[in-house]
């Protein structure tokens, strides 16, 4: 698959292996039963400009493109800034937003994150 994301996407070096965020044999029989069609997959690029690149504009391959993401490796241990959940992250979350502090939902200054002194009025 490397080989194929180099070939499509001029100036796209990938230096390791890409993998499968899960297992490719668990993939391809839930694939076949109709549970999904796609699946993710990780690979690391050498520059930070062609990653920045790939996430506006999305990978080729087999004349296909595919939305891109950054990875971000989330444990039980991680917290949702948006919602104060445990085990996920933001991009992850599928709640609206809940202030950290009273972990409840309500309007916060976007430039006063978290600043409940001057977002209180917006409560």
């Amino acid at each position: 698959m490397r080989e194929e994301f180099e070939a499509e996407n001029e100036g796209v070096a990938i230096p390791t292996q890409v993998w499968w965020l899960a297992n490719p044999l668990a993939i391809r029989e839930r694939r076949q039963n109709g549970e999904f069609a796609a699946s993710s997959v990780v690979f690391v690029v050498k520059w930070s400009k062609v990653a920045k690149g790939l996430v506006e504009k999305g990978i080729k391959t087999a004349g296909v493109w595919y939305r891109v993401e950054t990875y971000t490796n989330a444990g039980p241990d991680s917290r949702c800034e948006l919602c104060c959940g445990w085990g996920y992250i933001e991009n992850k979350c599928g709640t609206s937003a809940k202030c950290k502090s009273v972990r409840k939902q309500h309007a916060i200054l976007p430039d006063t994150p978290g600043d409940l002194t001057s977002a209180s009025k917006y409560f």
